[in-house]
């Protein structure tokens, strides 16, 4: 079981803004907050609860190529990252949007992800610890497999 925490997000420690409610089941826009900031290299997201997953979705850009012409895989592993966070926030794990951190990111790298279609993060909480929160999930474009991880993020101070 999930505590929800969602009721301590704070607009002015997020690294984005959710333009909505975070566990609605329709997409809802994330806005970054400060575009010049690494984060904000990937734009707005969308999010999307599925039961007790969370779908994120990205629309990579040419900013975020290789040499090529697909998405560099240092794009797709900080675009994970930002998933197992956000993801959280969305199922009601994580306390906000900023803060806390990485401990562990496990990359399955399976197929290359084109620049043309949107890329859809799948995020699901596997287990929860008063300090720590264990994720798993999948990276697609329209069905074809880009990537599976596994993550271990800590949690802020309270």
């Amino acid at each position: 079981m999930v505590s929800d925490v969602r009721s301590n997000l704070r607009a002015e420690d997020a690294l984005y803004l959710c333009q909505g409610d975070p566990g609605s089941t329709e997409w809802v826009r994330w806005a970054a907050e400060n575009k010049s900031r690494f984060n904000g290299q990937f734009g707005d997201l969308l999010t999307r609860r599925d039961g007790d997953r969370a779908i994120l979705r990205m629309q990579p850009h040419m900013g975020l190529s290789n040499v090529s012409g697909n998405m560099h895989g240092g794009a797709v592993m900080t675009f994970i990252d930002l998933a197992m966070f956000l993801g959280c926030s969305v199922l009601g794990g994580w306390p906000s949007t900023s803060g806390g951190q990485t401990v562990d990111c496990n990359v399955q790298f399976v197929g290359g992800a084109d620049l043309e279609r949107p890329i859809d993060a799948t995020v699901e909480i596997t287990r929860q610890t008063g300090r720590f929160l264990f994720v798993r999930g999948t990276l697609e474009q329209a069905g074809d497999m880009i990537s599976s991880f596994m993550g271990i993020l800590r949690k802020p101070s309270q």
